[in-house]
């Protein structure tokens, strides 16, 4: 349903860790010969907070959260499809919940007008992972209650 979505995060989570993965490398053989660089550091760590929640999203869309699946196990029919239903409608609401607060919490940051230490960008910026995070999940959960209706 939304491939090109899949696609773009697929992308950006392998680019985003690639790169982070090479800016550590480059960062050690830097100061094996007596230099660093700070900003590496911090640009690395946001590389890692921004694929962390876009792969909140991924996680969703491919079942891969840890979840307790003994009692979804050993229910059938019409009770499993309800506890089912349960628990995406709790997510769902959670994943609004998210979205909601967090852009609060984003524009506030913005009004500030922080900066980040090394790199001397806006922080509101490296939050706004978090939004766009719930925004994703909260449309992967609705797609999959769609499914579920659909195939049940």
């Amino acid at each position: 349903m939304l491939k090109w979505l899949d696609k773009l995060e697929e992308i950006f989570i392998s680019l985003t860790l690639l790169a982070a993965n090479l800016l550590v490398v480059v960062n050690v053989i830097i100061r094996a010969f007596g230099h660093g660089t700070m900003w590496s550091e911090e640009l690395i760590r946001y590389m890692v907070i921004w694929v962390t929640f876009i792969g909140i999203s991924y996680c969703v869309r491919v079942g891969g959260h840890i979840s307790i699946e003994l009692i979804p196990d050993l229910l059938k029919g019409k009770s499993k499809v309800i506890l089912e239903s349960i628990i995406y409608l709790t997510s769902f609401i959670f994943s609004v919940l998210l979205t909601w607060y967090s852009v609060q919490f984003v524009h506030t940051n913005y009004l500030y007008g922080q900066q980040s230490p090394a790199l001397e960008i806006p922080i509101f910026l490296i939050y706004l992972v978090i939004p766009i995070s719930g925004g994703l999940m909260t449309l992967r959960y609705v797609t999959q209650m769609i499914e579920m209706a659909l195939l049940k």
